[in-house]
């Protein structure tokens, strides 16, 4: 097994660090944009999604005929860990470029396409999700907001949350009951939602991280025409399932990057810093967890590889996607943790704080990675579906 970039795919990764070295400002960086205020990121954040767009980055792997650069799955990889090098950050429309691009490819219609597809690669467009309720997070099948069919519109009422950048967002992905009257499965539709229409209202969830990611949307009579149905009517239970895949999946090659950076800041900070025995780095406490991290992130990247393999012998995401998500959020807590653990009381400074331990990044990771155990599904969720559909195990 050669893990080593070809040729041409060494090249592609020289052009992509040109390329980022040229064309991001240096106030448009990560560093700096996580001290702005949270509308005025959004802000840049949109305005960088248009450059990634104008230059054909957003499409990199999508298909020619939908507007992308008909890239390999590894230049997608490439570019992504290159942008995390770079201090690049993800433009705002993720939810648009993970989920809806690849499931309107996969089974929606001509039409849907040619609507969404090109304003999502050219970054002209934010979408979020509205699949999870108050009462139906883990049991998703359980939703409550109900689309009854009145003439040439379906009417949406009900209550949506946890919807990342849904205040920012121009279209919502919503799965709503269709069909009362079947398995609970059976009877729930993927719509496409202006967020502009009547009735639609969205209310930030101030976070444990000082920020406001997640959101409420609340659906009052909110009217949607009949043919924003994605996949079919009744049949939004195994759309989700196809979208779920694509955020499992290979986007956690740019978690990977992240995670390296942070582990070696670590490791750069207990060479540094003393304890009551001498050098924080010779503790074997801090040694083990260290290693563990370290074989935790390797063994990422090379799950990472292994899936993009897959795809490229036209293999689809399935269950295994499961395990990266299982994976990755271990990962990512079991890390910051141990780096509140090293960094002590410098890590409670926020970004902008005089003096911020790593920027205050450690801090910021650590209160967000609490999420990471939840949302795209539970961990509990992931171990039931890969005890059941990879061991076959019983339910």
């Amino acid at each position: 097994m050669d893990l080593n970039l070809t040729p041409a795919e060494e090249a592609f990764r020289q052009e992509i660090r040109s390329w980022f070295a040229q064309n991001l400002p240096q106030e448009w960086k990560m560093a700096q944009v996580r001290a702005l205020p949270e509308d005025d990121a959004a802000a840049v954040l949109r305005k960088w999604q248009l450059k990634l767009g104008e230059a054909g980055w957003l499409g990199l792997s999508w298909p020619v005929e939908y507007g992308g650069r008909g890239g390999t799955l590894m230049e997608q990889a490439i570019y992504l860990t290159e942008g995390h090098y770079a201090d690049a950050p993800l433009p705002l429309d993720w939810v648009g470029l993970r989920l809806l691009g690849p499931t309107l490819m996969d089974v929606g219609t001509p039409e849907l396409r040619a609507r969404y597809l090109n304003p999502v690669v050219s970054g002209q467009m934010v979408w979020c999700q509205g699949f999870s309720e108050p009462n139906a997070g883990s049991d998703l099948a359980g939703l409550q907001t109900r689309a009854v069919l009145d003439g040439d519109h379906y009417v949406a009422n009900g209550h949506k949350i946890w919807s990342t950048t849904a205040q920012y967002s121009d279209w919502c992905m919503l799965l709503a009951r269709t069909n009362p009257d079947v398995p609970k499965h059976k009877g729930i539709t993927m719509f496409t939602v202006d967020m502009k229409s009547p009735g639609v209202t969205v209310r930030p969830i101030k976070q444990i991280a000082a920020t406001s990611e997640f959101n409420e949307i609340f659906f009052d009579n909110v009217r949607i025409p009949r043919d924003n149905v994605i996949g079919g009517v009744d049949n939004g239970w195994g759309v989700a399932m196809r979208a779920l895949t694509y955020e499992r999946g290979l986007y956690t090659m740019i978690n990977q990057a992240k995670y390296r950076t942070s582990w070696q800041e670590m490791v750069d900070h207990a060479r540094n810093t003393r304890g009551p025995g001498g050098p924080r780095i010779e503790d074997p406490r801090v040694r083990e967890h260290l290693a563990q991290s370290y074989a935790d992130i390797e063994l990422m990247r090379l799950t990472n590889l292994r899936y993009i393999t897959r795809y490229l012998r036209g293999i689809q995401p399935a269950e295994e996607s499961s395990l990266m998500k299982l994976h990755w959020a271990m990962t990512e807590q079991r890390l910051y943790d141990l780096g509140m653990a090293l960094g002590g009381p410098a890590a409670l400074s926020m970004p902008g704080s005089p003096q911020p331990l790593c920027d205050g990044s450690w801090n910021l990771y650590y209160f967000q990675s609490r999420s990471v155990t939840i949302y795209g599904g539970t961990t509990d969720i992931q171990r039931n579906l890969i005890a059941e559909r990879i061991y076959g195990l019983p339910r």
